[in-house]
């Protein structure tokens, strides 16, 4: 495809510039993965382990006894503040030392407690897994040991901080309660002491006064204690509805008994925690995370129905209870309304009385209250309900978790592969070279009419020809010393094409000339005039390029007369003419130096030795100087039948190409063609036609 032009590229031509840019392509890649490959070498591994610890919590339900209860997020919020506090690293680093560590004892005898406890907080993080009572104890750093110990320490560390504070925070209670148990206790002596002041005997009271008081507080004593009870069972029924109305397992498993359900509420955990696990390391959609959570919903969905049933029971029963409870507290209203009434009408003494005597009931019932809470502060001391347990202890990780060498290698490989072939594709559109044939014809207009392979021949042939001439030049010649060559074949294929396009048509005189030096242009005609010559054709090479004279050095001949002497008048065509050694081959040399060549050849005796030349030769092959670099070969151009390009494989940008064809047109010249030259050593798999029919002509074809 012609670049440059508005053409789409084909599967092909992508493929072309990948064979153009094989190096780039192969070489930054490999370079890339090299780098990758030190860089994931250099870096140093880094290695995680984990340690669970459980929360139990215990919770008084009415009606259900004691139940295992779900932890807050606002609890566990700051269950994970006082974990990760530096009293904890200390105790952490306690541990340790005390050897309660892997062969800790071996390892940090040399360290004290404030360094050990900075290494500790240094790798060790504490976060909380979503919808359950497990707190991680996460590891991370250089030594896989290291990180299991410290993060099996860290973990006994605050078991041994949550029991210190806990018993710290009851042992503060116990004591609160004590000094407000020692309150109400003299409060209850003073209100013994007034009660029986007052208790003395008095004439005037109505009989039956007493007891009417001390029914009084009875009754109110009573309905406190419904009153609460209704308080707490109504509680309990709103949220064992809402619990069942939201659909909320753990809400309602919290409020059911403990002795329920045991079996699914321990599935439940473990699935629970096998999906965090799972999604640590896949995604959302990933078939074992769809699994765990199918699994885990199946299970939730099940335990549900049966959940609901079952609290559906238990709410029936609660509020049945509390139909029974109004009921004894409208009772008690109305005897508490009656006595009242009654004892409204005794003197102002016996009504202080009554107070006092529900005062000191009162009191009295406070003071049981604190005592219970003591006993229940003492049982929580002996078998605490709320506790942190290990859960899962840290093992030792056998393998880091970073750098994963395999995505470092294969990104570093992938990112220099892009990168090359993003290299590969701008070095070709910024390359202006031609390098296909169509991009030739298209370009120019002109057909091509050879494609000639680069000159290699075994240097045991070339020793063997006795030609008189340099041995740098006999390399150049195929037709000579390889005749069976692939380049000797093509140079015949061009012989033969210039015949039917140009001889053949009586035209003989043909300009040989290039876009720009060191594109084998002579190479080209001397090769080209022995194949006419070697074919019968009188052949007669001129020599033109007055300022680089080469193509003698090609033959033995005398180099000290040429084209010079003949457009200068100082010898005549007949005495320049030299033969080369070769039947049916002559040749005019460039002659001696001339100074302004171009002005040289406008002379009108280059015409009369054009028309000197046709009557005695078939054909007359004129080498030229590079069209652009001077105006030699435009000054030769319209006095000639045709001109011939040649054109080295990526050597001249196609503006170039394009304005050497247009300064011979303008001229008037004849471009009858271009030729390929040297196309192996631009790019072979482009041309594997041309290859393979040359290929034909050779020795090595001959024998198969």
């Amino acid at each position: 495809m012609e670049r440059g032009m508005n053409t789409e590229r084909s599967l092909w031509d992508y493929l072309r510039v990948i064979k153009r840019r094989i190096k780039i392509i192969v070489l930054l890649p490999i370079f890339g993965l090299l780098i990758s490959w030190l860089y994931a070498s250099n870096i140093t591994p880094r290695y995680a382990t984990r340690a669970q610890l459980t929360i139990q919590k215990n919770i008084l339900r009415v009606g259900a006894g004691l139940q295992r209860g779900v932890i807050s997020a606002l609890e566990k919020s700051a269950l994970t503040r006082m974990a990760s506090s530096k009293e904890v690293s200390f105790l952490a680093a306690q541990y340790l030392l005390d050897g309660g560590g892997h062969e800790f004892h071996a390892k940090y005898d040399n360290q004290n407690e404030a360094q050990l406890a900075g290494m500790v907080r240094s790798v060790v993080q504490i976060s909380n897994i979503e919808q359950s009572n497990l707190i991680e104890v996460n590891a991370v750093g250089e030594k896989p040991e290291e990180l299991a110990d410290f993060a099996n320490a860290y973990s006994q560390a605050i078991i041994e901080f949550f029991n210190a504070e806990r018993r710290k925070n009851i042992n503060e209670l116990k004591d609160y309660l004590n000094a407000q148990i020692a309150k109400y206790t003299d409060r209850l002596s003073e209100l013994d002491v007034r009660i029986l002041a007052l208790k003395a005997p008095e004439r005037n009271l109505p009989e039956g006064t007493m007891s009417s008081s001390e029914s009084v507080m009875s009754v109110e004593k009573e309905l406190r204690q419904v009153e609460s009870t209704d308080e707490e069972l109504t509680n309990s029924i709103s949220n064992l509805e809402s619990a069942l109305k939201s659909g909320d397992i753990n809400r309602i498993l919290a409020i059911l008994p403990s002795s329920s359900f045991v079996n699914e509420r321990a599935e439940l955990a473990r699935l629970s925690v096998q999906l965090r696990d799972l999604l640590k390391q896949f995604t959302e959609s990933h078939p074992k995370v769809e699994r765990a959570r199918a699994a885990l919903n199946s299970l939730r969905a099940s335990l549900l129905e049966s959940t609901n049933s079952e609290g559906n029971k238990l709410l029936s029963g609660w509020k049945k209870k509390l139909e029974d409870i109004n009921i004894d507290k409208a009772r008690l209203n109305s005897e508490r309304a009656m006595i009242s009434s009654a004892i409204a009408s005794l003197p102002d003494r016996l009504r202080e009385e009554g107070t006092l005597v529900r005062e000191q009931s009162v009191v009295t019932s406070v003071i049981q209250m604190f005592r219970n809470r003591l006993e229940d502060l003492d049982l929580s001391l002996s078998t605490p309900s709320d506790r942190i347990e290990l859960f899962e202890l840290a093992s030792v990780p056998q393998k880091p978790f970073y750098p994963d060498t395999k995505l470092i290698i294969g990104m570093g490989f992938a990112i220099s592969l892009i990168f090359a072939l993003a290299i590969a594709f701008i070095l070709e559109s910024l390359d202006t070279s031609l390098f296909e044939l169509r991009d030739v014809e298209r370009l120019i207009e002109k057909p091509i009419l050879a494609v000639i392979p680069s000159i290699n021949i075994d240097a045991d042939k070339v020793n063997e020809c006795k030609i008189p001439i340099k041995r740098e030049m006999v390399e150049k010649l195929p037709l000579v010393v390889d005749p069976r060559s692939p380049s000797s074949e093509a140079y015949r294929t061009l012989r033969t094409v210039i015949n039917n396009r140009f001889t053949s048509k009586g035209k003989k005189t043909l300009l040989i000339t290039s876009t720009t030096p060191q594109e084998g242009k002579t190479t080209t005609i001397v090769n080209l005039s022995l194949a006419c010559a070697d074919a019968g054709m009188k052949t007669c090479l001129v020599g033109a390029n007055l300022r680089h004279p080469i193509i003698g050095r090609f033959f033995a001949i005398d180099r000290t007369k040429g084209l010079h002497e003949i457009l200068t008048g100082t010898m005549p065509p007949e005495n320049v003419v030299q033969p080369t050694g070769y039947e049916n081959l002559d040749i005019i040399d460039s002659g001696s130096f001339a100074r302004r060549p171009a002005e040289l050849l406008a002379k009108p005796e280059l015409e009369k030795l054009f028309s000197w030349l046709k009557e005695r030769y078939e054909i007359i092959l004129i080498d030229s100087p590079p069209t652009l670099p001077v105006a030699d070969s435009a000054t030769i151009a319209p006095k000639v039948d045709g001109i011939l390009l040649v054109y080295l494989v990526s050597v001249a940008p196609r503006d170039a190409l394009v304005r050497c064809k247009n300064i011979l047109e303008e001229v008037g010249g004849n471009i009858i063609g271009v030729v390929f030259n040297d196309i192996w050593g631009a790019s072979q798999a482009d041309y594997a036609g041309y290859y393979y029919y040359h290929r034909y002509a050779s020795d090595e074809f001959r024998r198969i």
